[in-house]
């Protein structure tokens, strides 16, 4: 557990490199540990290796498919297939996380995006309805483009990745 909230220290310092080690380390101890696969594979995210956090997702999602913590497993796998530029398996696995887990803005802002820019309008329009309703006091466009200029986002697959993300909310008319 130390390992794993480690990584998570280094995340925030946009360390994503000892993020990836720390997790990986968790892993080392605990090869059953679910949650430090997803977050390692997360991490590979950050450093640009979006294709090779996939298989290491799906090891989370094996390893504990009733995991309380699902939907953030599902949500690093949407994202990963978000930042290749693959909409429809992204729509696919954030669909899947905000059924799981309702409650977490970012997935259901995500999957707004995805809809957008696929052209899929009545789904956009119907996630953003969705986020609006469950978030639209707490975050507009201003606040989530806010969040994603933070020092963990500072490089260059997840500032592509978030630029996409709010054109896509833009244009579905988040704002």
């Amino acid at each position: 557990l130390a390992h794993f909230a480690l990584g998570y220290v280094h995340r925030l310092h946009g360390d994503h490199q000892a993020a990836l080690d720390a997790f990986n380390e968790a892993i080392r101890i605990d090869a059953n540990f679910a949650r430090a696969y997803a977050q390692a594979a997360n991490a590979l995210v950050f450093l640009g290796r979006p294709t090779e956090a996939i298989p290491i997702v799906e090891q989370a999602l094996q390893l504990s498919p009733n995991d309380p913590a699902i939907g953030v497993f599902l949500w690093v796998k949407g994202r990963a297939y978000f930042a290749l530029g693959d909409y429809p398996k992204a729509i696919e696995a954030l669909a899947e996380s905000t059924r799981v887990r309702p409650n977490l803005w970012y997935v259901q802002a995500w999957l707004a995006a995805a809809h957008a820019l696929t052209d899929q309008d009545a789904k956009a329009s119907e996630a953003l309805e969705s986020f609006n309703t469950r978030f639209g006091s707490q975050f507009n466009l201003d606040r989530i483009t806010q969040y994603y200029a933070e020092e963990q986002y500072k490089n260059p697959t997840l500032q592509t990745a978030s630029a996409e993300m709010l054109k896509g909310l833009r244009k579905v008319g988040l704002k």
